[in-house]
């Protein structure tokens, strides 16, 4: 995790993140094993519960020091959590360091919980949280890099992944937007004074915006203004995930992916609307917890798309000739997926049916084939009997 010295805030809001995440950030302190050309700690040599660990990345020509951090959770007695610097040192000449902890750690108990914050070229990093005495037996680490500014405006970066989730919440319609932005350099990006190092626009009529919890990024480094989400805290090397939440006009609307996007993914939690996805293909329908199904939407390899959420009329019971359709559709067992694949042989004591899940196959057969881009006659042909079988397994099941 790293962290703009430019804040006053940015200190307390690590505590909150390392503590509460759960996870080492991108730019954090992942454990390494000992091994050949590493030290073997010393914890794992004593019962004095020591950290030991290494900073990377630095110049080895740089003075660089360690602040070992410690964050006691409340007693029980209605108390506050604490949190304070515990000890500094100056790592060596090959980045490494050693605090002796003040307190044995017990997991289960709740124990304390300790990191280390390192400032390098002006942004300062943060390592994973330690909590069970069997972290101390890796080397703790440390990453850091060169930092470089980057224009007043920012710059473009890849979206490595975004996945957009959409429920209706009682009067209105809101959106859970999951962004993983990459940084392919090897330094870390910084914002000028009262700039932005990445921005992006929110789908047109979102509105009141808020940074979700967890995440890689700062509270204080994401901001809203202008219909785009502004990230002005520091981006590591490597990926950066964050979530955002706002409530939607409609769910009739465009949703901008400008540049390069690697992987796309629209959700829409059911009961919901006939819906289509113009830019994306229709995928699948998951079940994210018990009782709660998503339609799935998706795409790989997006450049500068304007993804446009369109509701379809609902064609409400099928007429009769729709059902004698569908009824020769399963019986013939191939189905739409003639279209996309050779007609399979009906094998003895397996007679097909109307059943449910003999319906919801079909379905699946019409996604697939609409994935392989259909000509526009056919691809509508295709549109309007999923609507019928999706309205023949609500009305029938």
């Amino acid at each position: 995790m790293a962290a703009s010295l430019r804040s006053s805030a940015a200190l307390a809001a690590a505590l909150v993140l390392v503590v509460s995440s759960g996870f080492p950030a991108v730019s954090g302190g992942a454990a390494a094993a000992p091994g050949p050309g590493r030290p073997t700690p010393f914890s794992a040599q004593q019962d004095t519960p020591t950290l030991e660990g290494i900073v990377r990345g630095a110049d080895a020509a740089a003075a660089v020091t360690a602040l070992l951090h410690r964050v006691i959770p409340p007693d029980g007695t209605g108390g506050p959590e604490r949190s304070g610097e515990v000890d500094s040192v100056t790592v060596g000449p090959g980045g490494e360091f050693q605090f002796v902890l003040p307190a044995l750690l017990d997991a289960d108990a709740g124990s304390d919980v300790y990191f280390v914050s390192v400032e390098y070229d002006g942004v300062l990093y943060f390592g994973s949280g330690i909590t069970a005495p069997e972290q101390l037996d890796s080397l703790y680490v440390v990453q850091v890099y060169e930092a470089q500014e980057v224009p007043r405006e920012g710059v473009d970066l890849l979206m490595e992944q975004r996945a957009v989730f959409i429920e209706f919440g009682g009067d209105a319609w809101f959106a859970t937007d999951l962004i993983v932005i990459h940084n392919e350099s090897t330094r870390t990006l910084v914002s000028q004074e009262g700039g932005v190092v990445w921005s992006y626009p929110l789908p047109p009529g979102a509105t009141e915006p808020i940074l979700g919890d967890g995440g890689d990024l700062l509270p204080d480094g994401v901001t809203f203004a202008d219909g785009r989400v502004r990230v002005s805290g520091p981006l590591p090397p490597g990926g950066s995930g964050f979530m955002i939440r706002y409530r939607l006009e409609s769910l009739s609307m465009t949703i901008p992916a400008p540049g390069r996007t690697a992987l796309f993914e629209v959700m829409v939690r059911e009961p919901s609307p006939p819906l289509r996805v113009e830019g994306l293909a229709p995928l699948d329908v998951v079940a994210l917890e018990p009782g709660s199904t998503w339609r799935r939407h998706g795409g790989n390899d997006l450049v500068d798309a304007n993804l446009i959420l369109v509701q379809t009329e609902d064609p409400g019971p099928p007429p009769f000739e729709w059902i004698a359709l569908l009824t020769t559709i399963m019986l013939a067992m191939g189905g739409v997926s003639a279209y996309a694949h050779p007609r399979r042989r009906v094998v003895a004591g397996q007679a097909p049916g109307l059943g449910r899940e003999a319906l919801i196959l079909e379905v699946a057969r019409i996604d697939d084939a609409l994935a392989e881009k259909p000509e526009p006659g056919t691809r509508s042909e295709f549109f309007e009997r999923r609507e019928a079988l999706l309205s023949l397994i609500r009305t029938t099941f």
